[in-house]
C-alpha cells in the first residue's frame, strides 16, 4: 500500500456517524509482552462482559497484549490464538491475510490503525476440520480513557470444514470514561466452514467507538454474528460487510440499548455474490433518555438464487430519543428473493393491560414484553455464550425503566 495514499486518508471522514478529530487523541500505549497479571482488570472484565479472567485467551489493555494460559490449551488441539503482532513475525498465513479484506485507506480510522496501530489485536487460526472445543474468549479494554486512542487489528481464519466460536468483549474499566477505540477486523470463513462470532460492547460515557469489519464466506460456509451494545457511549459507528460465495449463508443480529446523549449509527451489508447465497440481517434497538439510533441494513444480490431478509425493529422509551431505520435491498438478477420489515413504536398498552389482567404488575408486564422484544435467536451460539447474552438482556431490561 502506498504510504502517501494512506496518509491522505487520515482526512477521509466516514460517510456515516459524527466525525472525530483524531489529533485530539494519543496512543494508549505500545508495549507488547507476555504477562500473567491483568493489573486489576479482573473485576471489570467479569462484571461488564461476564467472562471469568481464566477463560480469556487474549487480553489487550490499551495496546499492550497479554497472552493468557488458555492460548496454550488451544495449541494442544492445533488452534492458534496469539497477538497479531507476534503472529505476523511467525506465520506466512498471517502475513498473507493482513490488510487484504480491508484497504488501509477506506477512511481515517483504518488509515490511523494502519499507520500507528503497530498491529495490536489478535490472530485466530482453526485448521481444516477442527472444531473449537470451547469458545475463544478475547477482551479489548481501553487503558485510562479520556484522550486515549486504542487500536486493534484482528484476523480470524476458519479453514475448510472447520468450526469456530469466538467471543470478544470490549470495555472501559470501572470508573473510567472517554477515549477512542478503533478496531479493524478481517474474518475468513473457508469452504464449508462455520464461524460464530459474538461481540459484547460495554463502554462508558464519553467514549467514541469505530469498528471496521469485513467477512468473506466461501462456498457452503456459514457466518453467524451476534452484536450487543448495552452501555452509554459518546458515539459508535460501524457498518460490517459480509461477502458470500455460492451456497454460503450469513445471519447478523444486533441488540442495542441506547441511552443518554449517545449517537449510535450501526448497520451491516451482505453481498450475495455466489449462486444460492443467503443472508438475514436483524436488529432490535431501544432508545431512551435522548439517545439517537440509526440502523442501516443492506442486502445486495448479484447472482441467481439469492435469498435475503432484513428486519429492523425499534422501541422508543420516551419522546426525546430518535430511531431511524434504513433498510435497503438491491439486485441485478431476476431470480432472487429479497424482503424487509421495519417498525418503530412503543410498548403496546393493550399488551401491558392483558398481562396485568393475568396477575402481573405493570413493571413486570413491561419487563416481559421488553425481554421478548430483545430476544433475537442466533442458532449455533454456544451455551456458555448464550448465558452471557441472557444476562445482558436482563441488564437492559432492568435499566430500561430507570
Amino acid at each position: 500500500m502506498d504510504r502517501e495514499k494512506v496518509l491522505k486518508a487520515l482526512e477521509k471522514a466516514s460517510p456515516y456517524g459524527p466525525d472525530i478529530d483524531l489529533s485530539a487523541y494519543k496512543p494508549a500505549g505500545s508495549v507488547y509482552g507476555l504477562e500473567s497479571s491483568m493489573e486489576g482488570l479482573e473485576e471489570s472484565v467479569e462484571k461488564k462482559i461476564g467472562v471469568k479472567p481464566g477463560q480469556l485467551s487474549y487480553l489487550q489493555w490499551g495496546e499492550s497484549a497479554l497472552a493468557k494460559a488458555m492460548s496454550e490449551r488451544f495449541k494442544e488441539v492445533g488452534i492458534t490464538v496469539e497477538p497479531l503482532a507476534q503472529a505476523l513475525k511467525k506465520y506466512e498465513l498471517a502475513q498473507r491475510l493482513a490488510w487484504k479484506l480491508i484497504e488501509p485507506d477506506v477512511d481515517k480510522y483504518t488509515a490511523h490503525t494502519f499507520l500507528y496501530g503497530r498491529e495490536a489485536g489478535y490472530f485466530v487460526y482453526v485448521p481444516p476440520g477442527v472444531k473449537t472445543p470451547w469458545p475463544v474468549y478475547t477482551c479489548l479494554s481501553l487503558f485510562t480513557g479520556y484522550d486515549e486512542v486504542q487500536h486493534a487489528h484482528n484476523i480470524i481464519y476458519v479453514d475448510e470444514g472447520a468450526e469456530a466460536h469466538v467471543t470478544t468483549g470490549c470495555i472501559v474499566p470501572h470508573g473510567k470514561s472517554g477515549g477512542l477505540h478503533i478496531s479493524v477486523s478481517e474474518f475468513y470463513v473457508a469452504k464449508n466452514a462455520k464461524l460464530v462470532f459474538t461481540m459484547l460492547h460495554s463502554w462508558g460515557e464519553g467514549t467514541h467507538v469505530r469498528p471496521r469489519t469485513v467477512v468473506r464466506v466461501e462456498e457452503g460456509g456459514q457466518y453467524l454474528s451476534y452484536y450487543a451494545l448495552y452501555s452509554p457511549v459518546a458515539s459508535v459507528q460501524t457498518y460490517p460487510k459480509v461477502y458470500l460465495d455460492k451456497n454460503a449463508n450469513a445471519k447478523l443480529v444486533s441488540v442495542v440499548a441506547g441511552t443518554g446523549n449517545g449517537y449510535y449509527d450501526l448497520g451491516g451489508e451482505a453481498l450475495l455474490r455466489g449462486e444460492n447465497a443467503s443472508a438475514e440481517l436483524v436488529s432490535r434497538v431501544i432508545a431512551s433518555k435522548g439517545s439517537k439510533i440509526y440502523t442501516r441494513a443492506k442486502i445486495n444480490a448479484s447472482a441467481p438464487g439469492g435469498k435475503g431478509h432484513i428486519e429492523c425493529l425499534g422501541l422508543l422509551m420516551d419522546n426525546e430519543s430518535i430511531i431511524e431505520a434504513i433498510p435497503v435491498l438491491s439486485s441485478s438478477k431476476q431470480e432472487v428473493q429479497l424482503t424487509h420489515e421495519a417498525a418503530i413504536g412503543m410498548i403496546a398498552g393493550e399488551k401491558i393491560e392483558y398481562l396485568m389482567s393475568k396477575g402481573f404488575s405493570e413493571d413486570e408486564a413491561r419487563s416481559i414484553l421488553l425481554r421478548g422484544f430483545l430476544a433475537a435467536e442466533v442458532p449455533g451460539i454456544p451455551p456458555a455464550v448464550k448465558v452471557e447474552i441472557d444476562r445482558i438482556i436482563d441488564y437492559i431490561v432492568r435499566h430500561a425503566f430507570g
